[in-house]
């Protein structure tokens, strides 16, 4: 079994981990900016009829815009691990090593 100790990033990824950072806390910026909008500020609730609208529209925007901010960090998350496994791989002198059978746990040959 391969060793489970992660390396660290290198500088390209610690530089995409570093941008994915920016851009979610930016939409989560963004997203409590939309969040924090009250239809008020567009008018009398009383004369326009599309005032339930944008109750509904700004929730729906916010929550968009904050599981944006969660789906950049898997997307490079995941990327930055399968990374990491295709290097694992390329390092493995012996990879059938992993796939056999220890000489212990091995089914008796006289059944």
């Amino acid at each position: 079994m391969p060793p489970r100790v992660t390396l660290p990033p290198t500088d390209r990824e610690a530089r995409r981990i570093k941008h994915s950072r920016v851009l979610s806390y930016a939409l989560v910026l963004l997203a409590a900016v939309v969040f924090s909008l009250r239809p008020e500020l567009f008018g009398d609730p009383q004369t326009q009829p599309a005032h339930a609208l944008l109750h509904v529209w700004r929730i729906v925007a916010g929550i968009v815009l904050a599981l944006a901010a969660v789906a950049v960090q898997i997307v490079v998350g995941v990327q930055w691990r399968s990374g990491l496994r295709r290097a694992a791989e390329d390092d493995d002198p012996d990879p059938a090593e992993h796939t056999r059978v220890p000489p212990g746990n091995r089914p008796p040959a006289d059944r």
